[in-house]
């Protein structure tokens, strides 16, 4: 039995959107994307699986072999972790944490006028048991992408929105070695042929790639408990009874049960600027016009013209100890961009800069965070074959490089 702490509310969802219960199955949702990143990153086939467009080369498993339809095919991810006529390899039962917040809470940063609206969530430890179904399996398969994603990503859905960090209670041991011998036993020949399957592959697909992505954790220093109810967003603005002003969330019962459950909702201040501020000249290629705008939605998503996530995904706060805060900045910005003359390089450089300080770009913390914060530092920033890397800068070999995120 593995014992995981949630430092940020966990949203699994149920099927009316709520998630004041653990589902299981937006858990097996997001360990799937985890793989996903990583079998592509090892240069493995992995299908979208939310894709169903029969004329679309990376739709969801089974394709059928061109040259005998009754072979049906599957890529790695959907031998593991299950499609129509495929049986998941495993199953994952849980338990635990409790709800937090009640109702929508609407954050609205200087300057938006609808803002972010965080919900419900799930706090406190859960208990996590992976059950094998087949002999070839190893849990190692799920805890390999478990690891990663909680040393440096997230898990359960709205990431982007500073859900799903946690951490190992107690931690297993994590063997890289029986990642590979457990995928390349999954993709046995003799052993899928029996089952008239075969694995899929397929080309570029143009889908989170973890030798694309990039991974950072910044700290800063808090005065005291309350530093909270300055933050951009959260605190009131303006006086009551002008034009322009906001209330806050202060003193609402939502706000303060989520700060009370150990996390602070710094996301909505971080992308407002971001996105809208002074951080625009981070990614933007000129003089704010049609292009920019649509890079804008490509990085920062859109409920517009075919609804995309955020490629950016920004954590809450959590406490490292008495004084010392933690967020982090993740997320896949893939290497060929849709729009020219954006630069990924220039982009990730940019942002790099900022958070260190070192850049033309400055991050106006206390405008952001609040007065009773300071001392704010880039301490980790991890990416693939990167001089940006402050771990294994230039690491080209991508075993070794999975094998140091997993040590953190």
């Amino acid at each position: 039995m593995i014992s995981l702490k949630i430092k940020t509310p966990l949203w699994t969802g149920d099927i009316d959107g709520r998630s004041d219960s653990l589902q299981s199955t937006g858990i097996i949702g997001s360990l799937r994307w985890w793989i996903e990143t990583i079998l592509r990153g090892m240069d493995k086939f992995a299908c979208d699986p939310v894709d169903n467009n029969s004329g679309n080369s990376i739709k969801r498993c089974p394709a059928l072999k061109e040259n005998n339809h009754d072979i049906a095919q599957y890529c790695p991810a959907c031998l593991i972790f299950g499609a129509t006529g495929k049986r998941r390899m495993f199953k994952l039962r849980m338990n635990g944490g409790t709800e937090t917040s009640i109702g929508l809470i609407n954050i609205k940063p200087n300057g938006r006028n609808r803002g972010w609206f965080l919900g419900r969530g799930l706090v406190g430890n859960i208990n996590l048991d992976i059950i094998p179904f087949e002999k070839d399996f190893d849990e190692n398969i799920i805890l390999v992408p478990l690891t990663i994603a909680s040393k440096y990503g997230a898990i359960g859905a709205k990431t982007q929105h500073g859900y799903g960090i946690f951490e190992f209670e107690n931690y297993p041991e994590i063997r890289f070695d029986s990642f590979k011998e457990t995928l390349k036993a999954v993709l046995k020949k003799e052993g899928i042929e029996k089952l008239k399957i075969e694995e899929r592959n397929g080309g570029e697909n143009f889908l989170p790639n973890i030798k694309e992505m990039f991974f950072t954790k910044v700290q800063f220093e808090a005065q005291d408990d309350n530093w909270w109810k300055e933050v951009d967003g959260i605190k009131e603005r303006g006086r009551a009874g002008d034009g322009n002003y906001y209330k806050g969330c202060i003193n609402d019962s939502r706000m303060v049960n989520w700060v009370n459950s150990g996390s602070i909702p710094i996301p909505p201040a971080i992308k407002n600027w971001l996105r809208f501020g002074g951080g625009k000249s981070l990614w933007k290629t000129g003089d704010y016009n049609n292009k920019d705008r649509r890079i804008e939605n490509w990085l920062f998503g859109s409920i517009k013209n075919g609804k995309s996530a955020s490629k950016i995904n920004i954590s809450c706060a959590y406490r490292i100890n008495n004084s010392i805060w933690e967020f982090r900045v993740w997320g896949w910005i893939p290497e060929n961009s849709p729009f020219n003359p954006f630069s990924r390089k220039d982009f990730l450089d940019n942002l790099m800069t900022s958070l260190d300080g070192s850049g033309q770009v400055k991050i106006p913390w206390n405008s952001l965070f609040g007065s009773k914060t300071k001392k704010h530092k880039l301490e980790i920033w991890r990416e693939f074959d990167s001089s940006r890397d402050t771990v294994k800068p230039k690491e080209k070999n991508i075993e070794n490089y999975l094998q140091s995120l997993i040590r953190g």
